[in-house]
């Protein structure tokens, strides 16, 4: 078989997508949720193995495993397993696949050759940029081994793709966001990597950046620092932090610096190069009025976790009313919101100014989506400013519970088709979005859409299983749903609501007993399970933000704070929210 029919039939065998039965979901328990730096680990400096000639072919097939997670030198550390001409002929080229519970299993062997055959779970594609994909699926490959005067070594055709132990990527690699800009040049995006640990220097971080955003990213975000652009000399300042000279990015004008400052701030600050940041451009500073350096503060104003100050504020849906927690008390949101019709679900703008709810002609549980029957009362959609007047935006028989965009945009699957609303200048307009290519990966209804606090992203709930996807603007007045992809695969199919942590995790909550809420990141890796011992399922609510997560239960509604660290935290009711058909709201 030649290596391009060999690497074939393995990607075919990547390729495989299936839907992980819920009775076969394994989700790790964590009890220490992070939201703001999404499970992030820090790796470990232990050498990676070299061969031995003391090592028998499982054994050296096995340090193989381990040492192709060094990508260095066109993995020169995995090579060094293979005998010289079968280096020579090895193609590392392309993206890695990253398995757990590797068997590694000796089908034959004499004095001189053996047969070993490589099984494991395919749990995520590594791309050649870094980023993270989540995979499902069984690979199988099989290498050959010749004894040589230096002990056992691969002969004949490796794998046709780079197989990396998943505990050694674990062990060895680095999640690192790169930051590049939204459309509207307003905030900033992120874009999670994994860098090898050998990599994570600062030119290394930098020359990534300027390479440009991930695919999927590409038709919904841009760059400030010109694609021209080359790293010049990447320092450490004997008075502290970084100096950065960046060359050949032309004569940027005053917001394109300040956007290119924030972009590599933000950056530096992920991977926790030292600051100040001393950044110019062929020789003179980036920014005029920072010659010293440039910290974080100095371009806030792009962040991409910027919020209002009042996201701990928390509202809940009661008896079918809009309410807010003040004072331990539960008060009616002021207005008409609450004139009439049962409120089924709502959110909140993220500088709580506004308020879009679905309202129903009956009652019915809080986060579903509202149904009525065909020739029956319709559900309506309305919005307005908060605690005060609201107006109608569409109507229909069935509708998900509202979100909000950052720019102010307004977001609900009506009668199964997501639909924007837009407010400008010109009075507004509606858009439904293109969904053709989520269709082409999940079959069923849409039962939830929340857009990421940064507006690039959304999360999706179809048939009980949890997709992102992007949202890309076209033609002006025109959005797709683009790139979709299962979240992860040991969530399974039983999510009845989502929340936006931040703008890069995601926390879902599943109609199960065993990890009835989970935290999910966009970075590849899978969900993670949040303390669940003091929850009454199932749990039909959640909502969050950087510092907590609500969700609600057979009991009411409760909070686990995600800032103290503490990995033995439990959810704390919250007082003013007791009984069965509650639902947090928060912006």
């Amino acid at each position: 078989m030649t290596v391009a029919r060999a690497r074939g039939v393995l990607v075919a065998v990547l390729a495989v997508v299936a839907v992980v039965a819920t009775g076969c979901v394994v989700i790790p328990n964590d009890s220490s949720p992070q939201p703001l730096k999404t499970f992030e680990r820090r790796p470990d400096a232990k050498p990676l193995p070299k061969p031995d000639a003391a090592m028998d072919p499982e054994a050296l097939v096995r340090a193989f495993l381990r040492a192709t997670a060094d990508p260095t030198a066109a993995h020169s550390a995995a090579r060094a397993f293979l005998t010289p001409a079968n280096g020579s002929r090895w193609d590392d080229r392309g993206d890695s696949a990253v398995l757990s519970n590797v068997s590694v299993l000796v089908d034959s062997r004499t004095d001189t050759a053996a047969t070993v055959r490589i099984i494991g779970d395919n749990t995520a594609s590594l791309k050649v940029n870094g980023q993270l994909l989540p995979a499902t699926g069984r690979v199988e490959a099989t290498v050959r081994l010749t004894r040589t005067p230096l002990g056992w070594r691969i002969d004949g055709p490796p794998p046709p793709a780079v197989l990396i132990d998943r505990t050694q990527f674990e062990a060895t690699y680095r999640l690192v966001t790169l930051f590049f800009a939204d459309r509207s040049r307003a905030r900033l995006i992120g874009d999670p990597r994994w860098f090898y640990i050998g990599q994570t220097g600062t030119a290394s971080v930098v020359a990534r950046l300027l390479a440009g955003p991930s695919l999927d990213l590409v038709g919904a975000t841009t760059s400030a620092i010109p694609a021209q652009t080359e790293v010049g000399e990447v320092a450490r300042r004997e008075a502290g932090g970084v100096r950065i000279d960046l060359r050949r990015a032309g004569t940027p004008n005053a917001a394109d610096r300040a956007l290119m400052a924030a972009q590599l701030v933000w950056t530096l600050n992920s991977v926790d190069a030292p600051a100040p940041y001393e950044i110019t451009l062929d020789g003179a500073p980036l920014l005029p009025d920072r010659p010293e350096g440039i910290r974080l503060a100095d371009v806030q104003r792009y962040s991409p976790t910027a919020s209002s100050g009042q996201t701990d504020r928390l509202d809940v849906i009661s008896n079918g009313r809009l309410q807010s927690v003040v004072d331990g008390k539960l008060t009616p949101v002021g207005g008409n919101l609450n004139d009439g019709a049962q409120i089924a679900s709502a959110s909140l703008s993220s500088d709580r100014s506004r308020v879009a709810a679905v309202r129903s002609p009956r009652p019915v549980a809080p986060a579903a989506p509202v149904e009525t029957p065909p020739g029956g009362p319709r559900a309506q959609l309305v919005t307005g400013r908060y605690d005060g007047p609201v107006q109608p935006l569409a109507s229909g028989t069935s509708i998900t519970r509202p979100a909000f965009g950052a720019d102010g945009d307004v977001w609900a699957v009506v009668d199964g088709r997501p639909t924007r609303w837009v407010s400008d200048e010109t009075g507004g307009h509606t858009a439904v979005a293109d969904t053709a290519a989520l269709s082409a990966l999940a079959h069923g209804p849409i039962t939830d859409l929340q857009v990421s606090p940064d507006g690039v992203r959304v999360a999706l709930i179809v048939a009980g299983q949890v997709l992102f996807a992007v949202i890309e603007e076209r033609d002006g007045r025109q959005v797709d749903l683009a790139h979709p992809r299962f979240a992860a695969y040991n969530i399974g199919n039983r999510a009845v609501a989502l929340d936006w942590a931040s703008p890069t995790t995601l926390v879902v909550a599943r109609d199960a007993t065993e990890s009835p809420v989970t935290q999910v990141p966009v970075s590849g890796l899978p969900a993670v399970g949040l303390a669940s011992g003091n929850l009454a399922p199932p749990v039909h609510a959640v909502a969050a933000n950087l510092s907590s997560i609500y969700v609600a239960d057979t009991r009411g509604v409760l909070v686990l704070s995600t800032s103290s660290g503490d990995r033995d935290q439990t959810w704390a009711d919250v007082p003013a929210a007791k009984g069965p058909e509650m639902a947090p709201v928060l912006p």
